[in-house]
């Protein structure tokens, strides 16, 4: 596809990410650009994009090579790395309440943040002394466009007419660096939700189970717990796994959907539709209404403490939604304009930086990034003195 803009993007932690840069290469164009196999192999596999823009490297430094020749000046990232070339474009990947906005100062390094919403204005604002604000621009969500415009093609996965529900737990932490004292999986209810919900829901109603695609290898043994407990239970037919980057078409299939403390719960709150929370840790977690909290979304729905809540709370919000109001609330703080052209507004401020920066010599662009290559030195070493 055709580069007018000179952009290239770097995926790095799973192939979801690929869900929020989608809406930007398809107007821009560009380089893909990772060392991880497993996003290049689902992209490749999938026919995402031309095989000539996806491209894999072994490391940074090959990436900035490839970067170089071909003259790239903008990159655009999902996550908090960073391969110090070009002028740099952080669009995030999730509007959740985990606190990686909060922790390590690499957010101050980018050129311009696409934010989602004022959720992520004000952690970021609150957080980090920012002396000037004008890098940070209000888009939207690119990755609900098409739910919002009713463009959506689904593919039912049920037929039965039953209701359906989606469990949509986040990825196991374990062996993150972020496990929390008192959950030993992190902020997951995977492991200790997954087959209750299985048993509980698959006799009565369809459920969906969308994994999160950035898969734990020490855990992979839940996975085949759940496989058997599907087996055991004789709810095949009720209950469908998914493996997919994206669970927009699964949402809009659902009636309610599970979750625990993941971006998904925001994301949801643009179909409408009931939310339940499956408490990871039901001695600790509780709903708060402090927005630095990861359960500040618990407001908006129904949590279960005990596997005996889960059939009558699922009939409840059935039958009635009660935190309707609330929702819509949580929904207008995260994300800007939910009006279907958050991908118009993104593209047009990556355009509106590269017109800054078009002219703008090799030297310039190779000082600009030793420049922020000592910041990140800088930043690296005072975390190392605060431990």
């Amino acid at each position: 596809m055709k580069n007018p803009c000179s952009i290239a993007y770097w995926l790095r932690t799973d192939p979801q990410h690929w869900e929020h840069i989608k809406s930007i290469y398809y107007r821009l164009g560009g380089f893909v650009i990772t060392k991880n196999t497993g996003i290049y192999e689902y992209l490749r596999q999938n026919r995402l994009l031309p095989v000539e823009d996806l491209v894999l490297v072994r490391n940074s430094s090959e990436a900035r090579r490839f970067l170089f020749r071909n003259k790239i000046k903008i990159v655009v990232y999902t996550g908090f790395q960073y391969i110090f070339w070009g002028y740099s474009v952080q669009v995030f990947h999730g509007s959740s309440d985990k606190d990686y906005l909060l922790t390590g100062n690499r957010v101050l390094l980018y050129d311009l943040l696409l934010l989602p919403g004022m959720k992520h204005y004000r952690k970021i604002t609150s957080a980090y002394d920012l002396k000037d604000r004008s890098r940070l621009k209000l888009v939207g969500y690119p990755k609900f466009d098409k739910l919002v415009r009713g463009e959506l093609t689904d593919r039912p996965l049920f037929d039965n007419g039953k209701p359906v529900l989606l469990y949509a737990p986040t990825w196991i932490s374990e062996t993150s660096g972020s496990k929390l004292v008192f959950s030993p999986h992190g902020e997951s209810s995977l492991l200790l939700w997954g087959e209750k919900l299985v048993r509980a829901i698959g006799q009565r109603w369809n459920l969906i189970i969308k994994y999160h695609s950035r898969i734990n290898p020490n855990e992979t043994s839940i996975y085949e717990r759940i496989e058997r407990c599907i087996d055991e239970a004789g709810v095949r037919d009720s209950v469908k796994v998914v493996w997919d980057s994206s669970i927009v078409e699964y949402m809009n299939q659902a009636d309610v959907m599970i979750s625990d403390i993941s971006a998904v719960c925001y994301e949801w709150m643009h179909t409408g539709r009931p939310i339940v929370f499956a408490n990871p840790s039901p001695e600790n977690y509780f709903p708060s209404t402090d927005p630095m909290s990861n359960t500040y979304a618990w407001q908006a729905g129904d949590v279960l403490y005990r596997e005996e809540d889960i059939v009558p709370t699922i009939e409840r919000n059935l039958a009635v939604d009660s935190h309707r109001e609330k929702r819509q609330r949580l929904l207008e703080e995260t994300f800007y304009k939910p009006d279907g052209r958050a991908g118009e507004r993104q593209a047009a401020e990556i355009v509106i930086l590269h017109e800054r920066i078009r002219n703008r010599h090799l030297a310039l662009l190779l000082w600009h990034n030793v420049m922020v290559f000592i910041k990140d030195s800088w930043r690296y070493i005072k975390l190392m003195l605060l431990k």
